[in-house]
């Protein structure tokens, strides 16, 4: 979708840490002076070529952002991407009104969102947010053009997108692969050197290829230029015991870019839980037995320890040490504060169980989970494994009858919050509060970081949510990733990015030179 759709801002390639640049706006606007409205003027920029348009050239202009934004509050439409709008002043009222059997009105005026004219955008929020920008990033706050909307129908606009992007989208077999061409009109382009040695992609092809061996051996004849996620059988033959590239791979012409992410993963505590959920020593705990060494030595060198519940590396992240990091000693002692004493269920004198939800059948996650419960067992807690589908395991979540389940999350922007609002009371399940943590303080002090104009005031806010989250446990803190992306020589001007979506616009290849030719 980032390669199709255009959105108003995105990030900088290049800049570490991440900062916003122009996408479809002219320029990264401020709030005025009431923290809630901006105005975003739109550069001169063109849809794909499409029989929607009749053979007409069609420019973008503020009334797409408007109508396309109606469209992920319509609940006819059913965008997944509702959230992001929900912000603006008046969506909420707008997507009410969607619900009725009529016919959704998108002539309906929403004050939050207004064209002044073709080419300027009026947004007012209900109140502050620090984190707006960044929903503009997403390819759901991209324009929407109704000719499209009209000419192929809700179900046909899925195989036949329409957008602004730098690519569009020529084929798309489901399940083997996606083939994409560059997109001449895309504003991007302009400023490329015709006579340069180094030109884009013309066509970029994604395949679809699930087993792990087959993707290594794609990579290792060319037929794959990268390969992000590492096996963890062949970390050994990729990288070096110093976490460098390994010499066979060195002589291949193969490059390896090593980056931390902002893919978090944990067990999910479920808090109405009988057993968990009243019992703070006890969620505290099992965090204690968890032994951090032993699991970054399984995923062979690909994770790293948490010390809180966001990536370290984001602006605000604690950085002093986890309270109930591994500890045998002091998780023994909490056995028997929380009633267990020596992992002893009083009620049947034998181990305390406990069942965590997979929702897979990998033997990654099996032999990953077999390892959590070792270290739960070294305190006398039985861990039992139950395997489900994705699907039969969110389900479960949804209603709340897991009580341990294994749990990952993407930052969506580099702002903490993005983190936080995993322990938000109004996030409970089916939000993503998944753990169905209440703090009523945590949440006030949520509210004030995510409105507030005083930096002091920000960073202590969200240290004060970490510190209490971290005391009271909802998660077994499990690990952040890394990524480990080997590249094959061919490909110029690659660099790691955690918010890689579309920037396949920026990698580059040397032009073929003209053969010679006898005269």
């Amino acid at each position: 979708m980032s390669l199709i759709f255009q959105p108003l801002l995105e990030y900088d390639y290049t800049a570490r840490p991440y900062r916003l640049v122009p996408g479809a706006a002219l320029t990264v606007p401020q709030p005025e002076a009431d923290g809630k409205t901006y105005i975003f003027k739109l550069r001169e920029a063109y849809y794909a070529d499409d029989p929607c348009f009749g053979g007409k050239r069609r420019q973008v202009t503020a009334h797409d952002f408007v109508y396309g934004w109606k469209r992920l509050a319509d609940s006819k439409v059913g965008g997944s991407g509702e959230w992001l709008i929900g912000g603006i002043k008046g969506m909420t009222a707008f997507a009410e009104a969607s619900s009725a059997d009529t016919p959704t009105d998108y002539d309906r005026v929403v004050e939050g969102v207004q064209a002044l004219d073709d080419v300027t955008l009026r947004v007012e929020l209900e109140r502050p947010s620090n984190q707006f920008l960044y929903f503009l990033t997403m390819c759901y706050m991209a324009p929407v053009p109704k000719e499209a909307v009209e000419y192929y129908g809700q179900q046909g606009l899925a195989e036949h997108p329409v957008g602004a992007g730098a690519y569009t989208l020529r084929s798309w077999w489901r399940g083997y692969e996606m083939i994409f061409d560059r997109n001449p009109e895309w504003f991007g382009w302009q400023t490329l050197d015709p006579n340069g040695d180094e030109q884009p992609f013309d066509c970029i092809r994604y395949l679809i290829v699930k087993d792990a061996s087959t993707q290594w051996l794609m990579l290792l004849t060319g037929q794959l230029d990268f390969l992000e996620q590492i096996d963890r059988n062949n970390m050994d033959i990729a990288i070096d015991p110093k976490m460098g590239l390994s010499p066979e791979l060195a002589e291949r012409g193969i490059r390896l870019f090593t980056s931390p992410t902002l893919k978090l993963y944990y067990l999910g505590i479920n808090m109405d839980d009988p057993v968990l959920g009243n019992n703070k020593p006890l969620r505290q705990a099992l965090n204690a037995a968890f032994d951090t060494a032993r699991w970054e030595t399984y995923y062979r060198g690909r994770v790293r320890a948490l010390n809180t519940v966001a990536p370290p590396h984001l602006d605000h992240a604690l950085q002093t040490p986890f309270p109930y990091a591994f500890n045998l000693e002091k998780a023994r002692q909490l056995m028997t504060e929380a009633g267990y004493p020596g992992g002893i269920d009083p009620k049947t004198g034998k181990p305390l169980r406990l069942t965590v939800e997979v929702g897979n059948a990998t033997q990654d996650t099996t032999e990953s989970m077999e390892l959590v419960a070792s270290f739960l067992s070294s305190i006398g807690v039985k861990l039992e494994i139950s395997v489900n589908t994705w699907q039969a395991m969110l389900e479960k979540v949804r209603l709340r009858q897991a009580q341990l389940f294994l749990m990952g999350w993407v930052g969506d922007y580099p702002d903490i919050e993005t983190f936080m609002q995993l322990f938000l009371s109004r996030n409970q399940s089916p939000g993503p509060n998944r753990s169905n943590y209440v703090n009523p303080e945590l949440d006030r002090l949520y509210d004030i970081a995510v409105s507030s104009q005083n930096p002091d005031e920000i960073k202590a806010c969200w240290q004060a949510v970490q510190t209490m989250a971290l005391e009271d446990c909802p998660w077994v803190l499990l690990h952040y990733a890394l990524d480990f992306t080997l590249v094959n020589q061919r490909i110029i001007n690659y660099l790691p990015h955690n918010f890689p979506y579309g920037m396949e616009k920026y990698y580059r290849i040397r032009k073929e030179k003209p053969a010679a030719t006898d005269l």
